[in-house]
């Protein structure tokens, strides 16, 4: 056995960002979290550092790497199967294929960890397993190929962060003795190809032929993707990394250099599995939808996404197939759903998200865990061998890291594997970036390769410095224009004034333009008011008085809506024609059908249900806005301050 002793010391927040540049500048493997959801995910990271051993699979062949003195003191401390021998300062060897248990190469691994005492979360293994590691639960499943499946490092020193603070822990190994030498090579990672997997449709084309295997009833459900490439001779990972970080977090962040130049890093959405001594938790992921542009375009586009059936669906898949994996390493009637489909707000998109868990069944180690749970149904589709089978069939590639795991296996047999996705790839001054999502067999393959594309594009602006999500195209600025604004007696007319004063309005008594600001109907009809002289902006029920005064008959509506939404599209050619199709906010007892509008008056937008939105009257210099542009449904794509900009602006110009 090897004696570790963990030698404890402060660290600061400042750290974390020292802890990225020596990853990318020596090596080493950061997994964290950088959400906070209470019962869920908790803002923490490891950082292993200061690799001593470096451990890669390609094919059947096994490399192990020692890094300085230390290292290589390891190596002579180490047990080695038959057949290993030196290969410019690296041990190498072959593994033959047979058996049916577990691959040579998980037996050495399992061994290693078991050689350090005493057990420890932080010290252990940490890399990145591809995405067809499930073949290293079979000696005989791994292809003589020399295709890359494991790079695993064990550090010398880990940065611990988390809510409970910061701390450095540096391992050391009483007796060993350091052994001095040259420094292992490693041969420099090229890429195999340079440009994306498809041509624009190619995706599309594969996800037709993927449904089309559902609608014949082979497959439940099937995630496709694919990969594009760009040339990034100039590209800073740790400050790429440390831009995600910022703009764009998630619970499952990594940061790996693996050797040869080689670079992985991104922000995933998915926790495929983590465990203690005592639970077993993943958080699975499925539904995707744009963030919107504003907070209620958010909330308009999470209440597509949980009425997505297809969405919907895609997800209780996953969740069982998760349910299913933990059943097989957790105590029997222990596995439950702890949340479900809960919605999730990320810097770009928005997921639903399932949290299940299940107590760990005694005898079953980290290694164990994360091969029970490997290519996820969210990541596959279902049934899951079958999904893999027509992955291997229908996309361009193979995936190589995607969909893998980033990990960790503490010697104490704790572990947490991240899910590969949403991140990018770096070698010989190219960036890999696959993207994928999962189907049903009533999915729109142009609508998936759409998502592919929008995940991607995040990804590759990180890359070229800028944040993941996209800027908001801004408003352009209001003119202050000078009104006078009469008040009928509104209960939101502060909130009225406020919108104005967002639009450019500024008061003023004698101001030649007037706005007449919304009053309960019945108020008006009974007022002995006419539309003043002059340029003149009405509000909602005051627009409406004016066009019942020339002659409009309003319908009463079966019930009042307030605080209702409406769907609305602009005239073309009209004054609001910029707004496209848009969302008012609506707080009336009646309406004006738009094929009654008196004449005299243009109309400039109507609702779904026909009615005047807003008109205006040229001769007369009047705009009626029948909505309140100042009301929370008027802000989705700012449409309420576009349309005062707008009508302003008419109005000022006929009052010059």
């Amino acid at each position: 056995m090897i004696r570790v002793e963990c030698i404890e010391t402060p660290a600061s927040a400042a750290d974390e960002a020292l802890a990225i540049r020596q990853i990318d500048a020596g090596g080493g493997v950061w997994l964290g979290c950088d959400v906070a959801v209470p019962g869920l995910y908790r803002r923490e990271a490891r950082a292993a550092l200061d690799p001593l051993l470096s451990v890669y699979l390609d094919g059947r062949r096994l490399r192990v790497v020692p890094h300085g003195d230390l290292g290589r003191g390891l190596v002579d401390a180490l047990p080695w199967p038959a057949g290993f021998e030196p290969v410019q300062g690296r041990l190498e060897g072959q593994f033959d294929a047979g058996g049916s248990g577990p691959h040579a190469a998980l037996s050495w691994l399992r061994g290693l960890l078991a050689a350090f005492t005493p057990p420890s979360p932080d010290f252990g293994l940490y890399g990145t397993l591809a995405f067809d590691y499930h073949r290293l639960a079979h000696a005989d499943d791994v292809p003589d190929d020399g295709r890359r499946r494991v790079a695993l490092m064990l550090p010398r020193r880990v940065l611990r962060a988390g809510e409970g603070g910061h701390r450095w822990l540096e391992f050391r190994f009483p007796g060993l003795v350091p052994r001095p030498g040259a420094q292992a090579s490693l041969e420099v990672v090229r890429l195999s190809r340079f440009e994306d997997d498809h041509a624009p449709g190619g995706h599309a084309a594969a996800v037709a032929r993927g449904v089309e295997r559902m609608r014949r009833g082979e497959l439940c459900s099937l995630v496709l993707s694919q990969t594009f490439r760009r040339a990034v001779p100039q590209v800073d990972a740790a400050a790429a990394f440390e831009r995600l970080r910022r703009d764009n977090p998630y619970p499952a962040m990594f940061f790996a250099h693996l050797g040869g130049g080689e670079k992985v890093f991104g922000a995933s959405p998915d926790v495929q599995v983590r465990a203690d001594a005592d639970w077993v938790e993943t958080a699975p992921v499925c539904g995707t939808f744009r963030r919107g542009a504003d907070p209620v375009d958010d909330h308009e586009q999470a209440k597509a996404l949980m009425a997505s059936e297809v969405d919907e669906a895609s997800l209780a898949l996953c969740a069982d197939s998760d349910r299913n994996d933990k059943a097989l390493v957790c105590e029997p009637g222990s596995v439950e759903l702890l949340q479900r489909r809960r919605v999730h707000f990320f810097s770009t998109i928005l997921h639903t998200i399932d949290h299940t868990r299940g107590r760990r069944r005694a005898g079953v180690d980290g290694f164990d865990i994360v091969l029970t749970h490997c290519t996820p149904a969210t990541v596959t589709g279902m049934p899951k061998a079958d999904a893999r089978h027509a992955i291997d069939e229908l996309e361009a590639e193979w995936r190589g890291w995607y969909a893998g795991a980033a990990v960790r296996l503490g010697s104490d047999g704790s572990c947490e594997a991240l899910t590969l996705l949403r991140f990018a790839r770096l070698a010989d001054g190219w960036a890999e970036v696959r993207t994928g999502g999962s189907l049903l067999a009533d999915s729109d393959p142009v609508r998936e390769e759409a998502e592919t594309q929008l995940k991607a594009e995040s990804m590759f602006r990180v890359l070229a410095g800028q944040s993941p999500r996209p800027p908001a195209a801004p408003l352009p600025p209001a003119p202050r224009r000078t009104v006078r604004f009469v008040d009928g007696g509104d209960a939101l007319a502060a909130l009225a004034r406020e919108a104005l004063v967002q639009a450019g309005g500024h008061f003023a008594d004698g101001a030649p333009l007037t706005v007449l600001g919304d009053a309960p109907l019945p108020r008006l009809r009974d007022a002995a008011w006419r539309a003043p002289s002059g340029p003149t902006l009405a509000l909602n029920n005051a627009a409406l008085r004016l066009l019942e005064l020339d002659g409009a008959e309003l319908q009463a509506l079966p019930l009042p809506q307030f605080g209702r939404g409406l769907a609305c599209e602009a005239v073309q050619g009209g004054l609001l024609q910029g707004l496209g199709q848009f969302h008012a906010g609506v707080h009336a007892t009646h309406l004006l059908p738009a094929h009654t509008l008196p004449p005299g008056w243009t109309l400039l937008a109507r609702g779904d249900d026909g009615r005047v939105v807003a008109a205006l009257h040229a001769a007369r210099r009047i705009v009626a806005l029948a909505f309140r542009p100042d009301a929370l449904r008027s802000l989705q794509q700012a449409a309420g301050q576009r349309a005062l900009v707008a009508a302003l602006q008419w109005l000022h110009e006929g009052a010059a």
